[in-house]
């Protein structure tokens, strides 16, 4: 039964992967798609989008976890019809990567999402029953409700705000400028450099929130949109 389980799985995931043209599954920059997400979102690729960036190590690379969280995060609060068969096909994920969506699917604060999370967790190894239950024993918090404390917490920030465009991410990365953290103000300024270069939103809400900040927060803001030319 097990092995028949495992084969209607496989199965089921082929089946979502054979209606993406070949061209668009094989060849298409992923981490591309993930990046401008929010100016055409594309739910229906978020199955064959997630497991091309496992295979390809996007998940491996420095600071993209914490960035994949926040996206993915977003993405389940924006399509909650939809997250159910998602969770579904993730259970074919590794488990280092299952783990990421779980967290992910926590940070979105939909309703009914715990029942997810034990689904999933049943189906997977002793450790990653041990991590959901951790992860349900906290009240969820959705990522734009998160203080920036740290690089991992920015790049929630970041990742949400790639699915969604909403201003209140960069309004949290923009807080962590006066912090106290040591290195973090350099690490955000940086960051909104290379993001306010590639993003022309990202720059326009820099821009327009300069005016609200604090004095020596503003002078790293100008610095960081110096930088940009977007």
């Amino acid at each position: 039964m097990k092995n028949s389980k495992s084969l209607l799985s496989g199965m089921s995931l082929a089946l979502v992967l054979s209606f993406v043209a070949p061209a668009t599954a094989a060849n298409r920059d992923w981490s591309q798609w993930v990046a401008h997400y929010y100016q055409a979102p594309q739910p229906e690729l978020v199955v064959p989008a997630v497991f091309a960036l496992s295979q390809g190590g996007y998940f491996e690379q420095a600071g993209q976890p914490g960035t994949a969280i926040g996206f993915l995060s977003v993405v389940f609060a924006q399509n909650p019809d939809k997250v159910a068969g998602w969770m579904h096909e993730f259970r074919n994920l590794p488990v280092s990567h299952q783990r990421l969506v779980a967290a992910a699917l926590w940070y979105s604060g939909l309703p009914g999402s715990d029942r997810e999370l034990r689904a999933l967790a049943r189906q997977s190894s002793p450790e990653m029953r041990a991590g959901v239950e951790q992860l349900l024993a906290q009240p969820a918090m959705a990522v734009r409700e998160t203080p920036v404390l740290s690089e991992s917490s920015l790049n929630l920030q970041w990742g949400a705000f790639l699915a969604s465009g909403e201003q209140q991410h960069i309004v949290n990365a923009l807080a962590a400028l006066g912090s106290q953290e040591a290195g973090l103000s350099s690490v955000v300024r940086s960051s909104l450099a290379q993001k306010a270069a590639g993003h022309q939103r990202v720059y326009e809400i820099c821009q327009a929130q300069l005016a609200s900040q604090p004095a020596g927060v503003r002078d790293q803001m100008r610095t960081a949109l110096a930088e940009a030319r977007p």
